[in-house]
């Protein structure tokens, strides 16, 4: 099938549910698994790569993977924060939709983390919980 081309086909009468798993990062998680690294899918997750990138050397080899460092954030985003889940808004350009507000373009945070070197993946993380519970709370 060539690119950009899809098969089309009826829409079912039941809705399925937002993916909030799309992978995307396996280099990443090859790339920790070398330096002996655990990576889970979480806060402390984020800070391995946030406590990576401190390391200049490190930093180097990261930079070829902010697509899968910006895919492994987003994942973290879907499976700790409930009703959150990933969006297509064009092709390449994901973002994970955090709140009925609030989308989150996740390989930019991850290529800004790696450029300008702040604010961290856990800030970032931070944040959007913070923009969440504001959200809860009707602020």
């Amino acid at each position: 099938m060539a690119r950009r081309y899809a098969e089309y086909k009826p829409a079912t009468d039941k809705p399925s549910p937002p993916p909030t798993n799309v992978g995307g990062y396996d280099e990443l998680l090859d790339y920790c698994r070398g330096k002996e690294m655990a990576l889970p899918r979480s806060r402390n997750g984020l800070v391995v790569i946030d406590s990576l990138i401190e390391i200049p050397e490190a930093k180097r080899d990261l930079a070829e993977f902010p697509t899968a460092i910006g895919m492994f954030y987003g994942d973290v985003l879907t499976h700790t924060i409930s009703g959150s889940h990933w969006e297509v808004v064009e092709e390449g350009f994901l973002m994970v939709r955090i709140s009925r507000n609030t989308s989150i373009s996740v390989i930019h945070v991850a290529q800004r983390r790696l450029d300008m070197g702040l604010p961290t993946l856990a800030m970032n993380y931070d944040h959007a919980l913070d923009i969440i519970d504001r959200d809860r709370r009707g602020s």
